[in-house]
């Protein structure tokens, strides 16, 4: 079952449509969901980040599209909750980071 209020949150704190570059603002999230459904889906949305990063695409993949690429493929696979906008977001961040 697909979670569409994680996914709005992790798209929302990623800044992904927004910004030029990753924002990752709690404060935004907080801003949008208020605070008290902020204080359940921060956390969420910061564990989804972690276990994105758990990749080792940036290590093995031969180019920033196939790294990005890879590692939203791992992430998929275990969060199949999470929307693609959500998955894109997240590569969004992980390739910026590793670029």
């Amino acid at each position: 079952m697909v979670d569409e209020e994680l996914s709005f949150a992790v798209v929302t704190w990623t800044g992904w449509g927004r910004a030029s570059f990753p924002a990752r603002d709690d404060d935004l999230l907080t801003a949008t969901f208020g605070f008290a459904r902020a204080i359940d889906l921060l956390p969420q949305v910061h564990e989804l980040e972690e276990d994105f990063f758990r990749s080792n695409a940036h290590i093995t993949a031969p180019d920033l599209q196939s790294m990005g690429g890879q590692a939203a493929d791992e992430f998929r696979s275990a969060h199949p909750e999470v929307t693609e906008d959500a998955v894109q977001a997240l590569a969004w961040c992980y390739t910026y980071d590793y670029k």
